[in-house]
């Protein structure tokens, strides 16, 4: 089983003191190292745990096994948001649906309602099929609705908004010039005998 790391101490240029070598025999007893005696082989007042630090950016196998979890949860998720994500889309353009729906069934409700009552029934018989209650005479005035048409055609504005542009017109008319609308009557010729 691998332990915590053991404190590397730092170096200030000063030989180290008594109390600083005892506090740190006392944390290599506590993480399971041996301190090695003091005296031969080193030269100034340092411990021989110390290892060179090693640079924040290197790359190490946790690092690139963490890219590796990362994009693959990446790849597993992105097609599953996507689904998410439309199933959203659909269940709110539903959800507008069903709104149309529902406003739709009031106005039948009120229009069945409304044609319960026997005024409107009357009125809509009267109005669609020109009938007429026992003993009432019903006259029907032909042209009465062409008349009022023809007095609000006859206004200037009305006469020109249903001519074609100028551009339009020549356009039509070079089209007419050259492709003309009548089939000329060709009839077949006899033979002489």
């Amino acid at each position: 089983m691998v332990g915590p790391r053991p404190r590397i101490p730092r170096f200030s240029g000063k030989k180290q003191g008594t109390e600083q070598k005892a506090s740190a025999a006392g944390r290599a007893k506590e993480s399971g190292q041996r301190m090695p005696a003091s005296g031969a082989g080193h030269s100034g007042g340092g411990s021989s745990t110390v290892t060179a630090p090693t640079p924040a950016h290197s790359f190490n196998g946790r690092l690139i096994a963490l890219i590796v979890v990362a994009t693959l949860i990446l790849f597993l998720a992105a097609p599953t948001a996507k689904i998410f994500f439309d199933q959203r889309a659909q269940i709110a353009v539903l959800e507008e649906s069903i709104a149309a729906k529902e406003q739709e069934q009031q106005q039948l409700k009120l229009q069945e309602e409304r044609w319960g009552d026997e005024a409107y029934v009357e009125q809509q018989a009267r109005e669609r099929m020109f009938y007429v209650m026992p003993g009432e005479r019903a006259y029907l005035v032909l042209g009465a609705e062409q008349t009022g048409r023809q007095a609000a055609e006859s206004s200037a504005e009305q006469v020109e908004a249903g001519k074609p542009a100028w551009a339009d017109g020549l356009w039509q008319s070079v089209v007419d010039s050259a492709f003309p609308r009548t089939e000329p009557d060709i009839a077949p010729v006899e033979p002489e005998q």
